[in-house]
């Protein structure tokens, strides 16, 4: 939906402003008047498009041969200049549409209101997506030959007329001021051009007029103001004001186009922090688990040795270098010898080791009472250990028998 907003000279900050709302297809839901800042508290989401009343602005038509928008932009003003009355420092002009007979036409205005305007919408938090004179709306009812006129009603404005012509843009002049409006206009127009059409007007309002014209009434329906303002809608608008400096994109942002690689690449991060968080915890519970086991194998293995670094005191056992105190010196070397022997035959499975610092008391779990025996004679093969059954027990899982080993005597 969009607001269209009608812009009047003298408006401040708080004058009451008239408006309308309409669907996309021109459809007219409501209307009122409101200020700038009640209007964006009233519909903070909607687009915004202002119409420009005919007293600010005025509409020219001048010969520009060049075709080429640059050579267009830097020849115009100079096209305009006289027929204008200020400085051109001081105006902002906008080349329109080529019209039928090869000229160009312009829309002129003050930077001075231009300013003023953006001012005040942006205090209001508006952004204006258009900027467009009212007399542009009735271009599409140009004659082909002589002058049209018809009063123009909108709220907020002076009772006008509206006048239209084949070879200039449309002017409103005030009814006050049309009697002498038209004496001047009508001394410039060629003979076969000397034609008036009045809609909705009566003749008395024309004044005297030379006996050479001819003045025609027609019932012609005056256009409604829905038709009007419908033709605010469309995105292409030769006569909208902010341009050049004042230039204000209709398109989407230009982030916008990058919001699906984007999304894409949000994604994927939010994927690998996922994937880091979950083998991060994996490894987490992995750590704890070596951990337990390292306890229970160090509870089992070294039951008399307070635990204080499980890995050092493991290496010192290993290489021999344990407290003699607690009579860790040989159980390094005795613990290698045997399990060397016992991982020579079979796949025995070593169920528990003990050792009281001079012997060890290994269980093993076999397949059967013929792969125990030849584990015995394994280590007793060895002339540095010395071993002994302790007790053998036949189950579903095969032979579970403990075998104490220790250093023989020398």
């Amino acid at each position: 939906m969009l607001i269209v907003l009608l812009a009047q000279a003298s408006a401040g900050e708080s004058a009451l402003l008239p408006w309308w709302r309409l669907e996309r297809d021109g459809q007219l839901l409501e209307y009122g008047e409101s200020s700038l800042q009640v209007l964006r508290d009233r519909f903070p989401g909607e687009r915004l498009r202002v119409l420009v009343a005919p007293a600010m602005v005025s509409l020219y038509r001048v010969q520009v041969p060049a075709r080429r928008a640059s050579v267009v932009r830097a020849a115009l003003p100079f096209a305009l200049e006289d027929q204008l009355s200020q400085e051109l420092d001081e105006l902002h002009i906008v080349a329109g549409p080529r019209r039928a007979d090869g000229s160009l036409a312009a829309v002129v205005v003050e930077h001075r209101l231009m300013e003023q305007w953006q001012e005040q919408l942006a205090a209001a938090g508006w952004r204006a997506e258009l900027l467009l004179p009212l007399s542009a709306l009735y271009e599409q009812r140009e004659p082909e030959q002589g002058l049209v006129l018809m009063p123009v009603d909108w709220p907020g404005l002076p009772e006008g007329v509206l006048v239209l012509s084949a070879d200039q843009e449309p002017v409103l002049v005030e009814s006050s001021l049309l009697a002498f409006w038209l004496q001047r206009r009508l001394a410039d127009v060629e003979p076969e051009q000397r034609q008036l059409r009045l809609c909705g007007l009566q003749v008395e309002m024309l004044g005297t007029l030379d006996p050479q014209w001819t003045v025609l009434t027609e019932p012609t329906p005056l256009p409604e103001r829905q038709t009007l303002l419908a033709r605010c809608l469309g995105h292409q608008q030769p006569f909208n004001l902010l341009n050049g400096p004042y230039a204000a994109s209709m398109a989407a942002p230009p982030w916008r186009k990058l919001r699906p690689p984007l999304i894409a690449a949000a994604a994927v991060v939010v994927l690998l922090v996922v994937q880091l968080g979950l083998e991060w915890w994996s490894l987490s519970r992995e750590r704890e688990r070596l951990w337990l086991e390292v306890d229970r194998l160090f509870s089992a293995t070294l039951p008399n040795t307070p635990q204080s670094d499980p890995v050092f005191q493991f290496r010192q056992v290993l290489e021999g270098r344990g407290d003699a105190a607690n009579g860790q010196a040989s159980l390094g070397p005795l613990l290698h010898d045997a399990l060397t022997a016992i991982s020579n035959v079979g796949k025995a499975r070593i169920r528990q080791v003990r050792s009281n610092g001079e012997e060890v008391e290994v269980e093993l779990q076999v397949a059967s009472f013929a792969e125990l025996e030849s584990i015995r004679a394994e280590l007793s093969a060895n002339p540095r250990l010395l071993e002994s059954l302790q007790g053998a027990d036949s189950g579903s899982e095969g032979v579970t028998a403990r075998l104490r080993i220790q250093r023989r005597a020398s």
